[in-house]
Protein backbone atom coordinates (compact mmCIF):
# COMPACT_ATOMS: atom_id res chain seq x y z
CA UNK A 1 0.00 0.00 0.00
CA UNK A 2 1.99 2.81 -1.24
CA UNK A 3 -0.30 5.75 -1.63
CA UNK A 4 -2.46 4.99 1.20
CA UNK A 5 -5.41 7.48 0.71
CA UNK A 6 -7.96 7.83 3.43
CA UNK A 7 -10.96 8.08 1.68
CA UNK A 8 -12.14 6.33 4.31
CA UNK A 9 -9.64 3.10 4.46
CA UNK A 10 -10.74 0.07 5.39
CA UNK A 11 -9.95 -0.24 9.51
CA UNK A 12 -8.31 -3.47 9.50
CA UNK A 13 -5.90 -2.38 6.73
CA UNK A 14 -4.85 0.86 8.74
CA UNK A 15 -4.08 -1.35 11.26
CA UNK A 16 -2.03 -3.59 9.39
CA UNK A 17 0.06 -1.12 8.28
CA UNK A 18 0.33 0.53 11.68
CA UNK A 19 1.77 -3.02 12.82
CA UNK A 20 4.30 -2.59 9.80
CA UNK A 21 5.03 1.16 10.57
CA UNK A 22 4.00 2.84 7.40
CA UNK A 23 4.75 6.28 8.57
CA UNK A 24 1.69 7.14 6.30
CA UNK A 25 -0.97 4.87 7.54
CA UNK A 26 0.57 6.23 11.14
CA UNK A 27 -0.14 9.71 10.56
CA UNK A 28 -3.91 8.91 9.00
CA UNK A 29 -4.65 6.77 11.83
CA UNK A 30 -3.55 10.17 14.26
CA UNK A 31 -5.01 12.30 12.19
CA UNK A 32 -8.67 10.36 12.13
CA UNK A 33 -8.89 9.67 15.81
CA UNK A 34 -6.62 12.93 17.08
CA UNK A 35 -9.75 15.55 17.49
CA UNK A 36 -12.06 12.52 18.83
CA UNK A 37 -9.25 11.84 21.64
CA UNK A 38 -8.42 15.90 22.44
CA UNK A 39 -11.78 16.28 24.70
CA UNK A 40 -11.60 12.89 26.21
CA UNK A 41 -8.07 14.06 27.81
CA UNK A 42 -9.36 17.38 28.47
CA UNK A 43 -11.78 16.33 30.48
CA UNK A 44 -8.99 14.77 32.61
CA UNK A 45 -6.17 17.66 32.22
CA UNK A 46 -6.53 21.22 33.55
CA UNK A 47 -4.95 22.67 30.36
CA UNK A 48 -5.01 21.88 26.86
CA UNK A 49 -1.04 21.79 26.87
CA UNK A 50 -1.23 18.87 29.52
CA UNK A 51 -3.70 17.53 27.48
CA UNK A 52 -1.65 17.53 23.90
CA UNK A 53 1.05 15.80 26.53
CA UNK A 54 -1.11 12.93 27.10
CA UNK A 55 -2.19 12.62 23.77
CA UNK A 56 1.19 12.27 22.32
CA UNK A 57 2.27 9.91 24.88
CA UNK A 58 -1.08 8.33 24.08
CA UNK A 59 -0.58 7.79 20.58
CA UNK A 60 3.34 6.62 20.57
CA UNK A 61 1.61 3.72 23.26
CA UNK A 62 -0.89 3.02 20.26
CA UNK A 63 1.69 2.83 17.87
CA UNK A 64 3.83 0.43 20.01
CA UNK A 65 1.05 -1.57 20.98
CA UNK A 66 -1.04 -1.86 17.69
CA UNK A 67 0.32 -5.58 17.58
CA UNK A 68 -1.80 -6.37 20.71
CA UNK A 69 -5.26 -4.91 18.78
CA UNK A 70 -7.11 -7.41 18.40
CA UNK A 71 -9.85 -6.19 16.82
CA UNK A 72 -12.39 -7.54 19.52
CA UNK A 73 -14.02 -4.45 19.68
CA UNK A 74 -13.92 -0.83 18.23
CA UNK A 75 -10.56 0.96 17.76
CA UNK A 76 -11.73 4.35 18.82
CA UNK A 77 -12.56 2.32 21.94
CA UNK A 78 -9.36 0.68 22.27
CA UNK A 79 -7.60 4.01 21.71
CA UNK A 80 -9.85 5.99 24.37
CA UNK A 81 -8.95 3.12 26.84
CA UNK A 82 -4.97 4.21 25.81
CA UNK A 83 -6.15 7.95 25.96
CA UNK A 84 -7.69 7.74 29.49
CA UNK A 85 -4.95 5.38 30.72
CA UNK A 86 -2.18 8.14 29.89
CA UNK A 87 -4.48 10.22 31.62
CA UNK A 88 -4.42 8.76 34.52
CA UNK A 89 -0.69 8.19 34.18
CA UNK A 90 -0.24 12.05 33.99
CA UNK A 91 -2.08 12.76 36.81
CA UNK A 92 -0.43 9.57 39.73
CA UNK A 93 2.75 11.38 38.09
CA UNK A 94 2.18 15.04 38.65
CA UNK A 95 2.22 16.48 41.67
CA UNK A 96 0.35 19.69 40.94
CA UNK A 97 -2.55 16.91 40.80
CA UNK A 98 -1.81 14.64 43.11
CA UNK A 99 -1.15 17.14 46.02
CA UNK A 100 -5.68 17.49 45.28
CA UNK A 101 -6.20 14.13 46.74
CA UNK A 102 -3.44 13.77 49.27
CA UNK A 103 -5.37 16.63 50.59
CA UNK A 104 -8.54 15.02 50.30
CA UNK A 105 -7.46 11.76 52.05
CA UNK A 106 -6.71 13.74 55.13
CA UNK A 107 -10.52 14.33 55.45
CA UNK A 108 -11.31 10.91 54.57
CA UNK A 109 -10.23 7.60 56.04
CA UNK A 110 -12.08 5.25 56.00
CA UNK A 111 -12.97 2.58 53.60
CA UNK A 112 -16.59 3.38 52.29
CA UNK A 113 -18.31 6.96 51.91
CA UNK A 114 -21.36 7.35 51.57
CA UNK A 115 -22.93 6.79 48.11
CA UNK A 116 -25.89 9.12 46.69
CA UNK A 117 -28.72 7.66 44.96
CA UNK A 118 -27.33 6.66 41.56
CA UNK A 119 -30.18 8.07 39.60
CA UNK A 120 -30.15 11.21 40.71
CA UNK A 121 -28.79 12.83 38.30
CA UNK A 122 -30.87 12.02 35.41
CA UNK A 123 -33.60 14.11 37.10
CA UNK A 124 -32.46 16.94 35.46
CA UNK A 125 -32.95 17.61 31.80
CA UNK A 126 -30.07 19.00 30.35
CA UNK A 127 -27.91 18.38 27.49
CA UNK A 128 -25.00 15.94 27.30
CA UNK A 129 -22.44 19.13 26.44
CA UNK A 130 -23.86 20.86 29.63
CA UNK A 131 -23.33 18.27 32.26
CA UNK A 132 -19.77 17.99 30.56
CA UNK A 133 -19.49 22.13 31.25
CA UNK A 134 -20.60 21.69 34.58
CA UNK A 135 -18.38 18.14 35.16
CA UNK A 136 -15.66 20.55 33.93
CA UNK A 137 -16.24 23.56 36.64
CA UNK A 138 -15.73 20.38 39.88
CA UNK A 139 -12.45 20.82 41.71
CA UNK A 140 -10.17 18.37 40.24
CA UNK A 141 -10.02 15.46 41.81
CA UNK A 142 -13.70 14.82 41.77
CA UNK A 143 -13.59 15.50 38.50
CA UNK A 144 -10.95 13.25 37.66
CA UNK A 145 -12.82 10.48 39.85
CA UNK A 146 -16.43 11.35 38.37
CA UNK A 147 -14.98 11.01 34.83
CA UNK A 148 -13.37 7.71 35.60
CA UNK A 149 -16.93 6.44 37.17
CA UNK A 150 -19.58 7.96 35.86
CA UNK A 151 -18.73 8.68 32.45
CA UNK A 152 -15.84 5.88 31.75
CA UNK A 153 -17.15 3.26 33.59
CA UNK A 154 -13.91 2.37 35.92
CA UNK A 155 -14.70 0.69 39.03
CA UNK A 156 -13.62 2.55 42.28
CA UNK A 157 -10.89 -0.35 42.61
CA UNK A 158 -9.54 0.25 39.15
CA UNK A 159 -9.91 4.22 40.17
CA UNK A 160 -7.92 3.68 43.36
CA UNK A 161 -5.05 1.22 41.73
CA UNK A 162 -4.75 3.77 38.91
CA UNK A 163 -4.53 7.01 40.67
CA UNK A 164 -2.79 5.70 44.04
CA UNK A 165 -5.30 6.34 46.35
CA UNK A 166 -7.80 4.59 49.05
CA UNK A 167 -10.79 3.36 47.04
CA UNK A 168 -12.63 5.31 50.14
CA UNK A 169 -10.72 8.09 48.71
CA UNK A 170 -12.57 7.45 45.58
CA UNK A 171 -15.37 7.02 46.87
CA UNK A 172 -15.65 10.40 48.50
CA UNK A 173 -14.67 12.51 45.71
CA UNK A 174 -17.72 10.99 43.87
CA UNK A 175 -19.85 11.63 46.24
CA UNK A 176 -18.28 15.21 46.51
CA UNK A 177 -19.06 15.57 42.54
CA UNK A 178 -22.38 14.10 42.98
CA UNK A 179 -23.29 17.29 45.82
CA UNK A 180 -21.54 19.68 43.77
CA UNK A 181 -23.21 18.80 40.41
CA UNK A 182 -26.37 18.51 42.33
CA UNK A 183 -26.34 21.85 43.58
CA UNK A 184 -24.96 23.45 39.91
CA UNK A 185 -27.86 21.52 38.21
CA UNK A 186 -30.66 23.09 40.90
CA UNK A 187 -29.45 26.61 40.59
CA UNK A 188 -29.26 26.51 36.96
CA UNK A 189 -31.55 29.25 35.15
CA UNK A 190 -32.39 26.27 32.73
CA UNK A 191 -33.24 23.67 34.98
CA UNK A 192 -36.03 21.37 33.95
CA UNK A 193 -36.30 19.10 37.59
CA UNK A 194 -38.59 16.87 36.01
CA UNK A 195 -39.93 16.33 40.10
CA UNK A 196 -41.51 20.03 39.59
Amino acid sequence: MHGLHINLVDEHVLVYECRKQNRNAQKILYETYYSKMLPIALRYLKSEEDAMEVINDAFLKVFSKIAQYKAAGSLESWIKRIVINASIDFVRRNKSYKSNFIRTGTFYQQDEAPEENENELTTFQFSKEEILEMVSGLPPASRIVFNLFAIDNYTHREIAKGLNISEGTSKWHLSNARKILKMKLKSSPFSKNKKS
